[in-house]
């Protein structure tokens, strides 16, 4: 199992309550990590993987486990919703198949809450951090990249439209891609 890189998953504002002046708008963000992973040519022509998450809390702290959204872009594009992130033998996306020249995309995010007494989370709200660690049947054979995908809204309403969006790569563990 080669560790891929760290983590942050988040939903909070960003400045703590009492630091801004009366009026002022505390963005309130929320962060997902993001992990591509592809199967080049020129090697197998499927490889089983699990990517799976150490967080040192398992997700409990702040609104906990059910505020996690977990999401797997498949080869075709198309969006579908993990449910097994929590099984019973790890944290994550857990046997999972590649064909030779696919790309899929993972992604671990935390939302807030839609109700009234939820939304409203404190700047030590809910977040997780840890390790992302990526093991397959055959070594080398991917190419995995994690990126950190930020959002920024006015307040905890995520309806509303956001005022700003922040993509950035995070770098790996061994430096490169392949694993």
């Amino acid at each position: 199992m080669a560790v891929l890189s760290s983590f942050e998953v988040l939903a909070e504002f960003l400045v703590p309550s009492g630091v801004l002046p009366p009026g002022a708008v505390n963005p309130f963000a929320i962060q997902g990590l993001w992990v591509q992973v592809s199967l080049p040519p020129g090697g197998p022509q499927s490889v089983n993987f699990n990517l799976t998450y150490q967080e040192t809390t398992d997700f409990n702290q702040g609104a906990g486990q059910k505020a996690l959204q977990a999401q797997v872009i498949d080869a075709s594009g198309n969006v579908n919703f993990y449910d097994n992130f929590f099984a019973s033998t790890g944290r994550g996306f857990l046997n999972q198949k590649i064909g030779v020249g696919q790309t899929l995309i993972y992604g671990v995010q935390c939302l807030p809450q839609l109700s009234s007494a939820d939304a409203a989370q404190p700047q030590n709200g809910t977040g997780w951090r840890g390790m992302v660690q990526l093991s397959s049947t055959s070594t080398g054979s991917l190419i995995a990249t994690p990126t950190q995908r930020l959002v920024y809204y006015s307040g905890p309403d995520i309806t509303k439209a956001p005022i700003d969006a922040v993509v950035y790569a995070v770098p790996t563990a061994s430096g490169g891609t392949a694993i």
